[in-house]
């Protein structure tokens, strides 16, 4: 049996400052080096049969929007929603995840 491909987004949306992804989520990156779009129509251009998990960093006044219309483009994407309201915070949480080799919030 043919095992499906697995594709991980790291979603920066554009309103959030460079910090959040160039400071905050750099040591993330080098270890599981996602795919980072800021662009939701993007997502929508992921291949259908292959999975996709969806790490998506947003502030608390604006998370559930943007949560809602994540979930209507991509209801299939499996959600990993990182909200913070500094970057900093986000930081700390994201180099942990890092040193533990621990891709989203809940153990592979």
């Amino acid at each position: 049996m043919q095992e499906r491909t697995a594709y991980h987004v790291l979603y920066v949306p554009p309103e959030l400052s460079a910090e959040w992804l160039l400071v905050a989520a750099r040591r993330y990156w080098y270890e599981f080096r996602p795919i980072v779009l800021s662009a939701p129509e993007l997502l929508t251009l992921m291949p259908i049969r292959a999975a996709l998990n969806l790490t998506v960093i947003a502030r608390r006044d604006f998370a559930a929007a943007l949560l809602d219309d994540l979930r209507k483009r991509v209801p299939r994407a499996r959600f990993d929603p990182l909200v913070y309201d500094t970057y900093h915070e986000l930081q700390m949480t994201l180099d942990g995840r890092a040193a533990l080799r621990q891709r989203f919030g809940v153990p592979e």
